[in-house]
């Protein structure tokens, strides 16, 4: 299962996401990384993959297309970017007009979100979508998660993403949400990542075991619950 380091981006600077009450945020200047400029920190953290979030986009107030396409430095280090940019309606992808990252903007993997989407996902050219979780329902449907993912099973995407907001940064051991039944809904050959509350390495195998493709994570490394070293290596 691959080990993914969560990067939220507001203003331009990592910052430390918390059940989704993003006017309370700050910038993540307690961790394992002296610096908050998303390249810089990167480069400390210096994990295999990333899930990056672009919060001004999904708050719909501007965009942090230069602090991303500038983490490019780091393209021949991460094996796989996946980002939101808080897609409302299908879209054209980032591109860097300099052309210097060109290549690490072309192999970013979108999400399209039920947070933002005012669409129907299924007609999204994206690489995933994620459905967001809050207190234990599906947003904004209000409906049971694997209910949910069940009715995506025949959607044409790489993957999905259970992205459990009401449990990040809450270091919650994910909240008392039923993954299993949710993994079961989307079966593989289906890739499934999973975000949020995510708290420590039992929490870590109790995803790989349930059939997980993926973990997001950020709080438990910083706070030494889950060793950097799996980060960097980027599986467990």
């Amino acid at each position: 299962m691959k080990i993914y380091l969560a990067v939220d981006i507001l203003d331009g600077r990592v910052v430390q996401g918390y059940k989704g009450q993003r006017n309370i945020y700050k910038p993540l200047d307690w961790g394992l990384a002296r610096s908050v400029i998303p390249c810089e920190y990167l480069k400390e953290m210096r994990p295999k993959n990333v899930y990056i979030a672009d919060l001004n986009r999904i708050e719909g107030r501007g965009d942090n297309n230069e602090a991303i396409l500038a983490c490019g430095i780091l393209k021949d280090t991460i094996d796989c970017a996946v980002i939101n940019r808080g897609s409302k309606t299908p879209e054209a992808r980032m591109t860097d007009p300099s052309g210097r990252y060109a290549d690490w903007a072309d192999r970013l993997e979108y999400v399209i979100s039920s947070e933002t989407c005012r669409g129907r996902q299924s007609e999204f050219d994206f690489e995933f979508f994620s459905i967001v979780i809050k207190e234990g329902l599906a947003y904004p449907t209000g409906e049971a998660p694997d209910k949910v993912f069940k009715e995506c099973t025949g959607w044409d995407f790489k993957g999905g993403v259970v992205m459990n907001l009401s449990s990040v940064g809450a270091e919650d051991g994910m909240g008392g949400l039923d993954i299993e039944a949710i993994r079961r809904a989307y079966p593989r050959p289906k890739i499934l990542l999973y975000g949020g509350g995510v708290n420590s390495t039992d929490d870590l195998m109790r995803l790989k075991n349930a059939g997980y493709d993926g973990a997001i994570i950020a709080t438990s490394v910083h706070k030494g619950r889950v060793p950097i070293e799996l980060l960097r290596a980027g599986e467990i």
